[in-house]
């Protein structure tokens, strides 16, 4: 990062930062590289760029911009966000054990408990809202925290510097799921956290039109080690989805406000119509994480979840609903509406999905950029006579 661009705002950092100047033509757009070989006049002199899967010119711009606008040495590109957190766990060896969110997205624990269990990395699941809890779970064999802020689908806060400070003090590894809050209103590194990672399919390409992850790194040597497993495992991000990458990142300010705006206006008018404990939304002054939030973020984000009376309640709601949309994903232009039970959580067994108080009676939105008043009314004709 130069000088300049360390003054930089955020916004512009997201535009401009890291941003190569297409040497041919000067192209505002970073050029997409499909070439998976590259010529080497001198074969014995290293080379930028020698084969696809160790490096590209397109995912580097996206990885750079990734690294300056999280505060962090490297950035590196994956092929989803799931990839990006499995070379996150292949850091580890059998017998490590972790500390992961409780209240965390269903492919984490799917892929913990189905694939990494059966080589012996175990997890417990703990409640990283309370840094007490994690000093009780710590083993001797506990390596790294791995914290998801906001957590899903309830959107619980955790205190990162408090975290990383305690982590540290045992040697831990500190890791954040920065995906539901984005670079744009929180930045775990600067809090004292080692890595950060996305799953930039949601708000960083914002157009629900690529699968991409990405893994950030405070320090050089830890990024060379994740360098080391996404060039062995080879789940990079293609050519292709590092331009769209890209290009979402540059909107994430504007796209980020409306949707945030948004999230805060149907809050509040679901706090009134249901109850405010019946809402999770950090934004709201009842929420347990409010104050934490006004500490160390920049905004309360997109996402809400709202509980009804009874699952029943939630299937009439659902099917009325005309201009949301029903799916599992979030971070998009328009406004969906996810099922937990059905969807983000559908990885977990029964009595997991109970342990955690998630039943068919959740419902978790992630807000668009359509006009707030419409939404609202579109909630409101689906709400109609379940309240």
């Amino acid at each position: 990062m130069s000088r300049s661009e360390d003054r930089w705002q955020l916004a512009t950092q997201l535009i401009h930062g890291g941003q190569p100047q297409d040497p041919a033509y000067g192209a505002l757009v970073p050029p997409i590289y499909r070439a998976t070989t590259y010529h080497q006049p001198d074969p014995w002199a290293p080379p930028d760029y020698d084969y696809a899967r160790s490096g590209n010119p397109t995912r580097q711009v996206f990885e750079t911009a990734m690294a300056l606008v999280e505060q962090g040495s490297r950035g590196l590109a994956f092929a989803s966000g799931m990839a990006a957190l499995t070379a996150f766990f292949l850091l580890f060896q059998s017998g490590d054990h972790l500390l992961v969110t409780r209240d965390c997205q269903g492919g984490t624990q799917r892929v913990l408990r189905g694939v990494f269990q059966r080589f012996g990395l175990s997890a417990t699941y703990v409640d990283t809202d309370i840094v007490a809890s994690l000093e009780t779970a710590r083993r001797k064999e506990t390596v790294a925290v791995l914290v998801e802020n906001f957590s899903n689908p309830f959107l619980r806060v955790s205190d990162i510097a408090a975290i990383s400070q305690w982590a540290h003090q045992h040697h831990l590894l500190v890791a954040v799921d920065n995906t539901f809050i984005t670079p744009y209103l929180q930045n775990p590194l600067a809090l004292g956290a080692d890595i950060v990672i996305h799953s930039a399919t949601k708000m960083i390409g914002g157009h629900s039109d690529l699968t991409a992850g990405v893994v950030v790194t405070q320090s050089q040597d830890l990024g060379e080690r994740l360098y080391f497993i996404q060039n062995a495992c080879g789940a990079i991000l293609s050519p292709d989805d590092a331009y769209l990458a890209h290009r979402g990142l540059s909107t994430l300010p504007v796209r980020m406000r409306q949707a945030s705006d948004n999230a805060m206006t149907l809050a509040h008018w679901l706090a009134s119509r249901l109850s405010p404990h019946a809402v999770y939304y950090p934004g709201l002054p009842t929420h347990p994480g409010h104050d934490l939030c006004l500490a160390q973020m920049r905004g309360f984000g997109q996402m809400l979840t709202f509980r009804l009376r009874s699952k029943d309640a939630v299937q009439t709601f659902a099917r009325r609903l005309h201009l949301a949309a029903i799916g599992a994903g979030f971070g998009g232009t328009e406004t969906i509406v996810s099922l937990p039970e059905l969807h983000c959580h559908a990885a977990l067994t029964p009595k997991e999905r109970q342990d955690r108080s998630i039943g068919g009676d959740v419902v978790r939105v992630s807000l668009g950029l359509e006009a707030d008043q419409d939404l609202v009314q579109d909630f409101n004709q689906a709400l109609r006579g379940l309240t």
